[in-house]
C-alpha cells in the first residue's frame, strides 16, 4: 500500500511496472556509473600525487643544476684579473662601477662585495647596506668551509639565488656574492621542463606569502599549512581546483621559503569526462531499448490484469453476475476461475443477506451470515427504546385498511431510517409499536448517547410527517418513547427452527414501561436514571418523578429528554429550573409552596407534568396523606 500510495500517479499496472522496470535500469546504471566515477577519480588522484613526487625530484635537480650553472659563472667572474686590481685601488666608486660592469656580465640581479670580516663593503640592491654586517652570517661560513655557498633565501623580501665564491690573490682578500632573482620568467622557464604550475612562496607562522607564480591568477594570501611528506592536498583559486604539493628549499630563522607544484584537476579529468559521456551514450542506447522491451512485457502482463481489476470493479458496485474470460492456463487463468467463482458465491450470499436483510436488522442480519447460527444469548449491557402511536386504534378505525397500511408503513419506514442512521438494531414492529435497542451484537460504548439522539430525531422526523399528513387531510399521529439502560440478555432466542435476534431481562421491561408512563406524565421521551448517567453531558433533561416498578422495592428517577444542551432554549431553560424547584419543595412536603410554583408553570408553559403534580397536592391535602410520604410513584397504580 505504501508503494501504491507513493506512485499513486501511476494509476494503471502497464504504467508502474514500465516505471519499475525502467527504475530498475536506471538504479544498475547509476550504480555502474558511480562505481566507475569513484575509480576513476581515485585512480587519477593516485597518479596525479605520484607525478607530483616525481615532479619534485625533478624541480629540485633543476634547481641544483642551475644553482651549479650561476656557482661556474660567479667563479669564473671572481678570477678576473681586472677585477681584483680594481679591488686594490680601494677606491669605493671605481670598484661600485667595476662590480656593476661585472654582475651584468654574469645577468645577475644584485651584487655584493664581502670583506673577510663579514662586512658589507658595496651593495649594488641596498647601496645604504654598506658597512654593515652581511645579512647571512651562514652563508658566508658555508663558503670559508665548502670554497663557495649557493642558497635560495628573501633579500629585501624578494627571493633569490645568492651565490657566494671567494675572491683569491692567491688568497682571498674578499667575497663575491651575486644574487639572481627567481620571479615569473624564472619559473616559466622550469614549468616548461616539468609541465606543472609552480608558485614560490615564503613561510612566516601561518601565512604562506607569494612572490612568483605560474597560475594566471595570483594564489591566496594564505593556505592550510600541510607537512612537505605529504602525497599533496587539494586547493581552490576560486576558478580552479589544483592537486598541490610543497616543497621546502630553504629553512631560514623566521621562516621558510617553499614551493608549491600543483597540477589542475579539470585538465586531469579531462578523459573522465569523455568517459562519462561514452557512458551516457551507452546509458540513453540501454534505457530505449528497455523501453521497448518493458512496454512489450509490460503490455502482456497486465492485460489479463485489468480484465481482472475491471471484474473486481463490477463486483464492489454489486454486480456480482460478471464473469471474466481469460484465455490462458496459467497462475492468471487460474486466478480468472477463482474470480469467477467468488462472484457466483457472492450472488448466492448477497441474495440471502439482502432477503436477511428485509426481515431482521442488517447489523443483526451481518452477524448472523458471520457466525454460526446457534441458541443462546450473552449478558451485555444495552440500551433498550420502546415506541408507540397515542391513539392509532381509533384513528384505525377512521381509515380505510389500504389507507391505514400505507400511513402506517410510511411512519415505520422513517423510524427504521433513523434507528439505522444512529447504528441501532431493529428488534421488531409490534403493530405500530417499535423496538430497538444499542451495545449488541457490536459493542458500542456510546449506546445510551445514540438512543437518546434517535429518540429525539424520531420526533423531529414524526414532526415532518404530520405537517404532510395534514396537508393530505389524513390524521395526525404522537409517538411516546420510553429508553432504559442496562443489562440484559441479548442473542439468538426462540426455537431450533425458528429464532430471533432480540434481547430479554428487566431492563427491557423499564423500558417498556417507561414508554406508557409518557401518557400519565405528559411527555414524549422518557428515560431512567440509568440512561441519564450515560447522556446528562450532551442532552438537557428534567428529572420527572421517582417510581417503584411492579416486583422491585428500590425505585428509579426518571427524566423527560428536552434537547441538547447546544439546542435548548431560554423557555426550556426556565422550565426545567422552575421545575426542579417545585419538586424539590414537593419531595420537601412544602406542599402549599410546591402547589403556587406548578401552578405558575401551568399558567406560564401548559406543563402537563406540572399539573399532573397539582392533582397529586389536592390528593394530598384532601386526604391529609403526609404520614408514609416518600415522593415515589407506584407504576402498578
Amino acid at each position: 500500500m505504501a508503494t501504491v500510495k507513493r506512485f499513486r500517479h501511476f494509476t494503471r499496472f502497464r504504467s508502474r511496472l514500465l516505471f519499475y522496470i525502467i527504475g530498475l535500469l536506471l538504479l544498475v546504471l547509476a550504480g555502474v556509473f558511480a562505481v566507475v566515477n569513484h575509480i576513476f577519480r581515485q585512480n587519477t588522484e593516485e597518479t596525479i600525487r605520484h607525478e607530483l613526487v616525481v615532479t619534485e625530484r625533478v624541480f629540485l635537480r633543476l634547481l641544483s643544476e642551475r644553482s651549479q650553472d650561476l656557482s661556474q659563472q660567479a667563479t669564473a667572474l671572481a678570477s678576473d684579473y681586472a677585477f681584483k686590481r680594481v679591488i686594490a685601488t680601494q677606491d669605493h666608486d671605481t670598484i661600485t662601477s667595476a662590480l656593476i660592469n661585472l654582475s651584468a656580465r654574469a645577468q645577475a640581479d644584485a651584487a655584493f662585495l664581502v670583506a673577510l670580516d663579514h662586512t658589507v663593503k658595496i651593495d649594488t640592491l641596498r647601496p645604504e647596506q654598506a658597512g654593515q654586517a652581511f645579512f647571512s652570517p651562514a652563508l658566508l661560513e658555508q663558503a670559508e668551509s665548502e670554497g663557495m655557498a649557493s642558497r635560495l633565501m628573501l633579500v629585501g623580501r624578494k627571493p633569490y639565488q645568492v651565490i657566494v665564491v671567494p675572491i683569491l690573490a692567491p688568497e682571498p682578500i674578499a667575497w663575491l656574492c651575486l644574487g639572481f632573482l627567481v620571479d615569473n620568467p624564472v619559473l616559466a622557464q622550469l614549468k616548461q621542463l616539468t609541465q606543472v604550475e609552480i608558485s614560490l612562496l615564503s613561510e612566516h607562522g601561518q601565512t604562506l606569502q607569494v612572490h612568483a607564480t605560474t597560475l594566471p591568477a595570483p594564489t591566496p594570501q594564505q593556505l592550510p599549512l600541510y607537512p612537505v611528506q605529504s602525497d599533496g592536498f587539494f586547493w581552490h583559486t576560486g576558478q580552479e581546483r589544483y592537486l598541490s604539493r610543497l616543497v621546502t628549499l630553504e629553512q631560514q630563522a623566521d621562516g621558510k621559503l617553499v614551493a608549491l607544484i600543483e597540477r589542475p584537476w579539470s585538465k586531469a579529468l579531462e578523459n573522465f569526462y569523455r568517459l562519462q559521456w561514452l557512458l551516457l551514450v551507452i546509458a540513453l542506447f540501454s534505457i530505449g531499448l528497455a523501453s521497448l522491451a518493458a512496454a512489450w512485457l509490460a503490455k502482456s502482463v497486465s492485460k489479463p490484469v485489468q480484465i481482472l481489476a475491471q471484474g473486481v470493479q463490477a463486483i464492489g458496485q454489486g454486480d456480482y453476475r460478471h464473469q471474466v474470460q481469460i484465455d490462458s492456463t496459467d497462475e492468471i487463468g487460474q486466478l480468472g476461475l477463482a474470480f469467477n467463482s467468488m462472484g457466483t458465491q457472492l450472488l448466492e450470499k448477497e441474495k440471502i443477506r439482502t432477503l436477511l436483510g428485509k426481515v431482521v436488522s442488517p447489523v443483526v442480519a451481518q452477524e448472523l451470515l458471520n457466525h454460526e447460527l446457534v441458541l443462546g444469548g450473552e449478558t451485555r449491557e444495552i440500551t433498550a427504546l420502546f415506541t408507540d402511536l397515542a391513539g392509532f386504534t381509533n384513528i384505525s378505525e377512521q381509515l380505510s385498511p389500504q389507507d391505514l397500511v400505507a400511513l402506517l408503513n410510511g411512519y415505520l419506514t422513517e423510524m427504521s431510517a433513523a434507528i439505522s442512521a444512529h447504528a441501532g438494531v431493529l428488534d421488531k414492529f409490534i403493530g405500530d409499536a417499535i423496538v430497538a435497542f444499542w451495545g449488541a451484537p457490536v459493542t458500542d460504548t456510546a449506546h445510551a448517547q445514540q438512543a437518546v439522539a434517535c429518540a429525539l430525531a424520531m420526533q423531529r422526523i414524526l414532526q415532518d410527517l404530520r405537517e404532510d399528513w395534514q396537508r393530505r387531510g389524513l390524521p395526525l399521529l404522537f409517538m411516546r418513547v420510553g429508553i432504559n439502560t442496562g443489562p440484559a440478555v441479548v442473542g439468538n432466542i426462540g426455537s431450533i427452527d425458528r429464532l430471533d435476534y432480540t434481547m430479554i431481562g428487566d431492563t427491557v421491561n423499564l423500558a417498556a414501561r417507561l414508554e406508557g408512563a409518557n401518557k400519565y406524565y405528559g411527555s414524549g421521551i422518557l428515560i431512567s436514571e440509568f440512561t441519564y448517567q450515560h447522556v446528562s453531558s450532551l442532552f438537557a433533561c428534567r428529572e420527572l418523578d421517582k417510581v417503584r416498578v411492579q416486583g422491585k422495592q428500590q425505585p428509579v428517577a426518571v427524566y423527560e429528554v428536552i434537547a441538547e444542551h447546544k439546542q435548548l432554549s431560554v423557555r426550556q431553560r426556565q422550565l426545567c429550573s422552575g421545575f426542579a424547584e417545585a419538586l424539590a419543595a414537593f419531595r420537601g412536603q412544602q406542599f402549599q409552596q410546591a402547589q403556587v410554583m406548578f401552578g405558575a408553570l401551568v399558567e406560564q408553559y401548559q406543563d402537563a407534568a406540572s399539573a399532573l403534580y397539582l392533582r397529586r397536592i389536592a390528593e394530598l391535602v384532601s386526604d391529609g396523606g403526609r404520614v408514609g410520604f416518600d415522593g415515589v410513584y407506584d407504576l402498578a397504580k
